[in-house]
């Protein structure tokens, strides 16, 4: 009996500590920095222009000859703007404007304020004379994905054509806990006393509200037409995520399911077939008539469906 008590004690201290460890750096990107030849790459592309914005820098790459189609980049938890690089470069040589920006600091932002960064962003660039303000679209990898939904649904303004998500989770404090079990790896009664301890200090610390924090929530006022990217042999997200954000969709919208790719991996599977699936979506979701944005809804003309490879 004296060991079963004292393997509960230490398993009870062990799952204290390290839930406040997990909890604590809930909101950190340990992500690496941009490196100079991290810049050059940026600065080979095209024209390149800084975007300096209070708590956001990034850069904006134009085409300087006529307003052109613009896509903002939103990458994921713990990389840097690098990680959509390969995507941003096939677009750019494609005509299109492309943004790859990082918040200040190592903060990871999953509220308000990583919401209204991407749209400071977005009316940032749309005072460029090289953008087409009707065809600024949002792409995001992972949590960039989710926020990018959060901020379609927050986009008042109607700025934003389309999304693009790639990846995306549905519900915040669901994705942490299949985290937290090492992708399941882990099981979940092991799991729950470390999960409760990182939830509560994530909350104290950060700030965080899991119950406000759930893209299948924000899908529900999203206007502007969306597509959903997922690889099916995702384990970190499962596709099940998107299926759920599709479904909380009253948008134009379509899903694409790759088979054969992981997390973010679509575009590495087939960056061609990949590309031309965007493009295609953005060329169909300019919006002529910006002032009826918000009465806009899915019609015979939009391409509104499930798509499987």
């Amino acid at each position: 009996m004296t060991i079963v008590r004292r393997s509960l004690f230490y398993f009870g201290v062990g799952s204290v500590i390290a839930g406040t460890i997990c909890g604590a750096g809930f909101c950190l990107n340990l992500g690496r920095r941009l490196r100079n030849v991290d810049i050059e790459r940026l600065r080979d592309l095209g024209a390149l222009k800084l975007l300096d914005l209070d708590s956001v820098s990034g850069t904006f790459i134009r085409h300087l000859d006529f307003p052109r189609p613009t896509i903002v980049c939103v990458h994921g938890r713990s990389a840097n703007p690098m990680e959509m690089f390969p995507f941003a470069e096939r677009m750019f040589r494609d005509g299109f404007n492309v943004v790859l920006w990082h918040q200040a600091g190592r903060t990871v932002r999953y509220d308000d304020r990583g919401v209204e960064d991407i749209l400071r962003v977005v009316r940032k660039v749309r005072e460029d004379s090289f953008v087409d303000l009707r065809r600024v679209f949002v792409a995001g990898f992972s949590l960039g994905a989710s926020m990018s939904i959060a901020a379609a649904a927050n986009d008042r303004d109607h700025h934003i054509a389309a999304v693009v998500a790639d990846s995306p989770y549905a519900n915040l404090k669901r994705t942490a806990f299949h985290y937290l079990r090492v992708f399941g790896w882990i099981p979940a009664i092991i799991a729950s006393p470390t999960a409760f301890v990182t939830f509560r200090v994530a909350e104290l610390l950060h700030g965080i509200d899991f119950a406000k924090s759930n893209p299948s929530d924000w899908a529900r006022h999203v206007q502007c037409p969306m597509l959903l990217i997922h690889g099916r042999n995702d384990w970190r997200i499962p596709p099940e995520d998107s299926d759920e954000i599709y479904a909380a969709l009253s948008c134009p919208k379509e899903l694409w399911l790759v088979n054969g790719a992981g997390h973010t991996g679509a575009f590495e599977k087939g960056p061609d077939e990949y590309v031309r699936r965007v493009q295609r979506f953005c060329e169909t979701c300019a919006a002529p008539d910006r002032e009826l944005r918000s009465e806009r809804r899915p019609g015979p003309s939009w391409k509104t469906g499930r798509v499987g490879v």
